[in-house]
């Protein structure tokens, strides 16, 4: 279906929302207000139109969580209905976990400063005079923007040089333990023979395998919207992908990002340069509200996206076992409005 179509479609389901007071997201939200009720209508059509198979989908106000759920199946043929502790892999998502390490380990202990060079940590980085900053920020030398997850993945090698620790271990210890996201796993990875196994003990080993065989099926969705089952090359861990989550441990670390930065850390990676990036989120301004950000995107397998609205604090988390949440949209360039579901949320919660 084309976005014109569907954009059509979420003009109809999101006319009454328009008309109803632009306040309504000072309120406390429920799982019975208005805008999330109304909001729920939204994504299970527009889930539908796109044939996004499984989509799980959680809405966080003042750090608490407010109201989740999981539309339509993680896996189609077993009739595995899809919930809000479905795991998936998140993809790019992965970005933002790995800047909330390298600015706690590394920035705030003094042990790296922004400006360096990637080449003091990375011997082997390609690119002379580009530092931390800009790659955090996927900015170029020259101050113009491209977005390459394999270019972001070097910072894998800069964060394990400044806080002198292999990277699975340091993520599972600085953010998924310590914020209890107990369903998810640094790695996808780490279901086969992968040499970070080694880097855990068996017990957590484990514990990761039973989340990984929980994952969302992956699928294909033709222009008829009908799913087959597809390929998906799990990737290893690194900076840019490979970590495996749910949205419910996704809103623990949501809630939780107070706590694991300082104020002043928080708030320089979420101020956009000249590029629209901070320091591993996307940044935008919707009706004067500074909006952050991040998607994922696996071609016919998986996509996901956050949105973080830090003035009212209220935030979005949705993950797919299809790639409709990004595909159609052109979320590569910074560019939010594109996404229909995007559109919605901040027409309903924040407009």
């Amino acid at each position: 279906m084309s976005v014109r179509v569907l954009n059509i479609i979420c003009v109809a389901l999101l006319a009454p929302a328009l008309l109803a007071p632009s306040s309504q997201a000072q309120v406390s939200l429920t799982p019975q207000s208005l805008p999330i009720a109304l909001f729920e209508r939204y994504l299970e059509s527009l889930r539908q139109q796109a044939g996004i198979p499984g989509l799980s989908a959680a809405i966080l106000q003042d750090d608490r969580l407010v109201w989740d759920s999981g539309f339509g199946y993680q896996d189609v043929d077993g009739l595995v209905r899809a919930t809000a502790d479905t795991p998936y892999p998140i993809l790019d998502l992965s970005q933002t976990l790995a800047s909330t390490v390298l600015l706690r380990r590394c920035v705030e202990m003094r042990s790296l400063e922004l400006g360096d060079r990637v080449r003091r940590w990375h011997a082997q980085f390609a690119e002379d005079t580009t530092t931390v900053a800009q790659l955090l920020s996927h900015a170029a030398s020259d101050g113009g923007f491209r977005y390459d997850t394999g270019r972001y993945a070097n910072l894998t090698t800069v964060i394990e040089q400044c806080a002198s620790i292999r990277y699975p271990p340091l993520l599972s210890f600085e953010v998924l333990e310590r914020l209890g996201m107990a369903d998810s796993v640094p790695g996808h990875d780490l279901s086969d023979g992968s040499a970070n196994r080694r880097l855990f003990s068996s017990t957590t080993l484990d514990r990761f395998a039973v989340v990984l065989r929980r994952v969302a099926v992956p699928y294909k969705v033709d222009s008829n919207r009908r799913p087959s089952r597809s390929d998906y090359s799990r990737p290893a861990l690194s900076a840019s992908t490979g970590v495996v989550s749910t949205v419910r441990d996704l809103a623990r670390f949501d809630a939780g990002f107070d706590v694991v930065l300082a104020p002043g850390t928080r708030e320089r990676a979420w101020r956009a340069g000249s590029a629209p990036m901070g320091l591993g989120w996307f940044v935008h301004e919707h009706n004067g509200e500074r909006v952050v950000w991040h998607f994922g995107m696996a071609r016919d397998a998986y996509s996901a996206l956050y949105i973080k609205v830090p003035g009212k604090n209220l935030t979005l988390i949705l993950l797919a076992n299809s790639d409709g949440l990004a595909a159609p949209y052109k979320l590569t360039d910074g560019n939010l409005p594109s996404s229909l579901f995007a559109q919605a949320f901040l027409q309903l919660f924040v407009s």
